[in-house]
């Protein structure tokens, strides 16, 4: 009698795959989760939560009002007993209270300025083990930076609106061609999990992807080096005599630094994108 032996170590490779399957899980969710706390510690988020639940519950309550002053003059014109009339006018006078107050509110709200919004990536990182989760967790942490230094400066009017509109918008286009680039890494990787006879031809590709990433997440960091020194020298310049006109000096030069910084950012993003449509023609 002939007894049939499976693959050696397929049982061993299920039980890794299943297990890497888990981890992967519980940390997409442990993301999400981190997410969400993230977007609701946010304070623009947070006041405009306010302004909508004030508007929200003070028109309830004044639609409450109404009904009941409605249901009120009904009642008088019915030649209801009084005890009634007093009943229904108390309701409408106790809706009209909180509905006055919140209304206030809500315009006291509106008359406070927006704080600058907070970069809150909708993005997942890859799972743990890609080749492209490390770049992209160091991309993650250069947005918080960036997008905190561009609040200084457009608080302080450090730059001109056209030109922190397109700091702005090659940072998020840079970030979205680098998004990109490590979804294609964490599909290459798993259909080399799928399948082992295709990882030495994917290998190639998932090494140069991912060196691309390093490129692009090191070009990213120039921006934030370039607008932390123009934040610096500008603040530096708050001082008076010779150190007054070094600072401003300086200022004008990290000013043209990120500048550069975004050209090259906005350049090596396009140039990923053109070379991802030539793959993909």
């Amino acid at each position: 009698m002939t007894v049939k032996q499976g693959r050696p170590g397929f049982a061993a490779r299920q039980w890794q795959s299943a297990v890497q399957r888990g981890i992967d899980t519980v940390s997409e969710y442990t993301e999400v989760a981190a997410q969400k706390l993230a977007a609701a510690a946010d304070p623009r988020a947070r006041l405009l939560r306010k302004r909508r639940w004030a508007l929200r519950l003070g028109l309830f309550f004044a639609v409450a009002s109404v009904f009941w002053v409605g249901v009120t003059a009904v009642l008088a014109s019915w030649s209801t007993p009084v005890w009634a009339l007093l009943i229904t006018g108390i309701i409408a006078a106790g809706a009209a209270a909180p509905a006055t107050l919140l209304l206030l509110r809500y315009r006291w709200l509106r008359s406070e300025p927006l704080p600058p919004p907070r970069q809150v990536s909708g993005r997942r990182l890859p799972p743990h083990g890609s080749a492209a989760r490390p770049a992209m967790y160091a991309l993650g942490a250069s947005e918080r930076g960036l997008f905190s230094l561009l609040a200084v400066i457009e608080r302080g009017e450090l730059l001109p609106a056209g030109e922190l509109a397109e700091l702005t918008a090659a940072a998020n286009h840079a970030a979205a061609a680098m998004a990109g680039t490590a979804a294609e890494v964490v599909s290459m990787e798993r259909a080399a999990e799928a399948s082992p006879a295709s990882r030495e031809f994917l290998a190639p590709t998932i090494n140069a992807y991912t060196a691309q990433l390093g490129a692009g997440v090191r070009q990213y960091n120039e921006m934030v080096t370039a607008a932390a020194q123009l934040v610096a020298a500008t603040n530096a310049g708050s001082t008076s005599g010779p150190v007054l006109t070094t600072s401003v000096i300086e200022a004008q030069r990290y000013r043209g630094a990120l500048t550069d910084a975004t050209d090259r950012m906005q350049g090596w993003a396009d140039a990923f994108e053109q070379l991802g449509e030539l793959r993909g023609a």
